[in-house]
């Protein structure tokens, strides 16, 4: 089995439905999948992703790992947990106040 690739260049074409059906299955049958021709240019989709690291190190890194849920692991019998993969999630709305020391962020 193969995550689902999306061509999205054919959303707008003869293969629409059958491009909805693949976006559909990818949703309800795995909850993810990879899109290509999206257009997104590959070098902003590079600066996102660098910012967003710059902003979790520079804003989000040290909280986390003072986090209860890290700490109560980190006390385990286990020893402490170096290498786990995490998810972190920060919601913006409107009116949120946006990250201090990460202006490219914005």
């Amino acid at each position: 089995m193969a995550i689902p690739v999306i061509d999205f260049s054919k959303l707008s074409g003869e293969e629409r439905a059958k491009t909805m059906a693949q976006i559909a299955n990818g949703c309800e049958e795995w909850g993810f999948f990879q899109l290509v021709n999206h257009g997104i240019p590959e070098e902003l989709l590079e600066r996102v992703k660098r910012v967003c690291n710059e902003f979790y190190k520079l804003e989000r890194e040290e909280n986390f790992k003072k986090s209860t849920p890290v700490k109560l692991l980190n006390e385990s019998d286990g020893g402490k947990i170096e290498s786990v993969d995490w998810e972190d999630v920060i919601t913006l709305l409107d009116d949120n106040e946006w990250p201090s020391n990460t202006p490219g962020f914005k």
